[in-house]
């Protein structure tokens, strides 16, 4: 079987992440089995992507809160051009009342973990040697949570930015202008940046070394994910189960 490419580093995450779910001992009902979808556009047009959804039930010190639905979507469009599938598939899966961060009852929400690696970054609000952690899910921010790569990310590395610009990533600008809005969750995959500028097209769209696969893998008779993998799972039940603040 033929590795992922680099820039499919986020569909490779996403498609574990749903094995992961189900594996989870907080798993109630779905499948990590994904099904083609579509959604229509104006005109005949129709946006199409694979989905399964799975739901998770509350922490046991979060009695009164509701169980958490995750929608996993892999958009069939092209990367650099995908925001209208996504916006269109958020529209139909998530509820209006559900799409904006709200303040949940929760008085022990999943404890972040430490990130693999803190780059400096201006616009996520996290910065290399801050003792704060990592900053808390807001309000305003759409309950939509993004993977991509991230050239500028070691190899196997991930960061959590709430909000902000596209950092030079087409796909995640994309997103943000079908939505009218740069404010959701994202999670940048790291694949680092080839020595020269001229060969990053061909870079992005080489296969993904061994290694940095199967940190990326949730092994199904171990019961265990790679470290990328894991991180990224704490994570989506960090930014599902959290408090927001007011």
């Amino acid at each position: 079987m033929l590795a992922p490419v680099r820039a499919q580093v986020g569909q490779l995450l996403i498609k574990n992440l749903a094995l992961r779910a189900c594996a989870d001992p907080s798993h109630l009902s779905g499948t990590a089995r994904f099904e083609t979808a579509r959604v229509a556009a104006a005109g005949r047009q129709q946006h199409a992507y694979l989905v399964t959804q799975i739901t998770l039930r509350a922490p046991s010190a979060d009695l009164d809160s509701r169980p958490l639905e995750i929608s996993f979507v892999i958009p069939k469009a092209a990367m650099n051009i995908n925001g209208p599938t996504v916006a269109a598939a958020f529209e139909k899966l998530v509820p209006p009342a559900d799409r904006l961060d709200k303040p949940r009852r929760s008085q022990s929400p999943p404890s972040p973990t430490p990130p693999l690696e803190e780059p400096p970054d201006a616009g996520s609000g996290r910065r290399r040697g801050s003792k704060k952690g990592p900053a808390k899910a807001k309000p305003d921010l759409l309950r939509l949570v993004t993977l991509q790569d991230d050239l500028d990310l070691s190899p196997s590395t991930l960061k959590y930015q709430p909000g902000g610009g596209p950092r030079g990533h087409n796909g995640v600008r994309s997103v943000s202008q079908s939505l009218n809005s740069p404010k959701y969750h994202r999670l940048w995959i790291g694949i680092g940046r080839p020595d020269e500028r001229g060969e990053v097209a061909r870079y992005v769209l080489s296969p993904m070394g061994r290694e940095e696969v199967q940190k990326c893998e949730f092994d199904e008779e171990r019961g265990k994910g790679g470290e990328v993998l894991e991180r990224a799972w704490k994570e989506i039940l960090r930014i599902g189960f959290e408090d927001g603040e007011p």
